[in-house]
């Protein structure tokens, strides 16, 4: 029963790290509550422009 219980562990600490490693690689557009067209098109200090997004 405890080998059991170590595999079933490793699976799910691996499973959770996976969850955790995809979210963290996935590209955030536009900030939490915030959309896209909400964004204020302000040029940037060095006179470049920033575009929508953020992107």
């Amino acid at each position: 029963m405890s080998t059991w219980m170590v595999i079933v562990g490793i699976w799910a600490m691996f499973a959770v790290c996976v969850v955790l490693f995809i979210r963290g690689a996935t590209s955030r557009v536009a900030h939490a509550g915030e959309k896209a067209s909400e964004i204020p098109d302000t040029p940037h200090p060095a006179g470049d422009k920033v575009t929508p997004g953020g992107v």
